[in-house]
């Protein structure tokens, strides 16, 4: 679904990525994880074409997309999240997904598969409800409604957790678990590991712009290198 090769990005003088290189395979279900400053948002950034690299190359579907904008990667099939939720808060549930379906992909899957989706969402008794009137854990599900509501098959999502309490995290992982289990290809940054690692099948790490451990939450988690990324030398486990 997604190949990077060599991504390399910089602020300035800064620079914030360094030769990443990874895959995401259809269906898969992957936490993109690191400390404050580790370059997980502008990889986002990279890869939906809100941002162009200052080197590398980015793959998806085994097309070269690199440097498209974002509206284009959508017409392909990728969408994503934001770590503010961006819905039209003037607007019922029912009008900001019809905004979206504008925006459908190319290939997008069936309006009836799509339907199907988004009922695992569960938010068919709120559609007449204004977005601004919803809960915290409402508008992220709307967020995640939206993006999906394009035909996205590759799914980012940016913080998805972030201000959420924990019945409301749960609600969330719950839904994601959903989508990717009928086969919608996710990828996850966030700050709340318990959330993350108790998601994923697959974890990658970033520290300081590098990719320093990808593979199974529970193998990443006890190297010693992501131990000292996170929390200088204590027990990530334990944390």
């Amino acid at each position: 679904m997604l190949r990077l090769e060599g991504i390399s990005h910089r602020f300035g003088g800064l620079e914030v990525l360094r030769n990443i290189d990874f895959s995401v395979s259809e269906r898969e279900l992957i936490g993109l994880i690191g400390p404050n400053g580790a370059g997980k948002t502008t990889l986002f950034n990279v890869i939906t074409g809100f941002v162009h690299p200052f080197a590398g190359k980015v793959h998806l579907r085994g097309k070269d997309v690199t440097g498209y904008p974002a509206h284009r990667l959508v017409r392909l099939g990728l969408a994503r999240t934001f770590q503010g939720a961006r819905v039209f808060a003037n607007m019922s549930i029912a009008e900001c997904l019809a905004v979206a379906r504008r925006k459908r992909a190319a290939d997008a899957m069936r309006v009836a598969e799509l339907d199907e989706i988004l009922g695992l969402l569960d938010l068919e008794k709120y559609m007449s409800d204004q977005a601004s009137s919803l809960p915290s854990g409402l508008i992220r599900l709307l967020g995640i409604a939206m993006a999906l509501s394009t035909g996205a098959r590759l799914l980012l999502l940016d913080e998805p957790a972030a201000g959420l309490s924990a019945e409301e995290t749960e609600v969330l992982q719950r839904s994601i678990r959903r989508l990717n289990q009928i086969g919608v290809t996710i990828v996850v940054v966030d700050h709340n590991l318990q959330f993350v690692m108790g998601l994923v099948s697959r974890a990658i790490v970033l520290d300081a712009g590098r990719l320093i451990a990808d593979g199974p939450p529970h193998a990443v988690t006890a190297e010693p290198h992501v131990i000292e990324a996170y929390i200088g030398g204590s027990d990530l486990a334990e944390d």
